[in-house]
């Protein structure tokens, strides 16, 4: 099968979060996403950067009233030539209106240099046990080193500043969850097939990262088709079930 260069699958990924956004939140005759801007990379490799036209982030309405902001932005690369685009950084961030006040943010970065999730969520608020915990952080090494490193900035932790871990690297929620969240928990106004498109997106999302958990560890793969009994000399039919909704579009 023939790879698409990196720009050509950046402006498809793009395409798809323009078309997923269309469908969800109604027609915005100027688009939601910028078109993607080429940036440089270390060793000489192109990325693109994607995110969100509207500089303060995508309205989200409520009975046709802005009361939160959407906005995102994705850092994408490939490895080398003939390899499969892959999401170095991203963030998903939902404000509220009018004072673009933040609510959370889901973050991630393919490259670490600390002890931080590559996954992970910030939420934005105030929780006086979570503080206290964090000043104290015990007498360990890792510890210490936050408490200094607070010193140092001369600032105050807040439940802000946690990161909690969602799921690393292939399993992080991606723009549907955060979408689904924002129409079930803030009443955002979105469109009468607004579930069935973001259930689609989900599906096509979550299926290129187990395709990628395959190539990654085709050893489970086997091992796991084996244990099932599957003869490997043909190509398995995916099992169906009407109890349940399927795991790849499941909220």
């Amino acid at each position: 099968m023939s790879v698409p260069e990196v720009g050509e699958q950046a402006t498809g990924f793009a395409q798809r979060i323009e078309t997923l956004l269309q469908n969800v939140l109604g027609e915005c005759p100027d688009g939601y996403v910028s078109d993607p801007e080429g940036i440089p990379l270390r060793g000489g490799r192109t990325g693109y950067k994607i995110m969100q036209r509207a500089e303060r982030g995508i309205p989200l309405d409520s009975d046709g009233e802005a009361v939160a902001s959407l906005s995102f932005r994705y850092i994408c690369s490939c490895k080398a030539d003939g390899k499969w685009l892959q999401i170095d950084k991203s963030v998903i961030m939902i404000t509220a209106e009018p004072d673009r006040l933040p609510i959370f943010h889901y973050d991630y970065n393919r490259v670490r240099t600390s002890e931080t999730p590559g996954a992970h969520i910030n939420i934005s608020g105030s929780n006086d046990a979570a503080t206290r915990i964090m000043l104290s952080c015990g007498g360990g090494l890792r510890g210490k080193s936050r408490r200094k490193e607070y010193i140092n900035k001369g600032s105050f932790p807040t439940f802000s500043t946690l990161h909690f871990p969602v799921g690393g690297d292939r399993f992080r929620p991606g723009l549907e969850d955060v979408l689904q969240m924002a129409i079930y928990e803030f009443h955002i106004d979105a469109t009468n097939e607004w579930q069935h498109h973001i259930e689609a997106s989900r599906e096509e999302y979550r299926t290129r990262q187990l395709k990628a958990l395959i190539r990654e560890f085709p050893d489970i793969a086997y091992d796991t088709l084996k244990e099932d009994g599957r003869e490997l000399t043909t190509r398995p039919e995916r099992p169906q079930r009407a109890d349940r909704t399927s795991m790849l579009i499941r909220y």
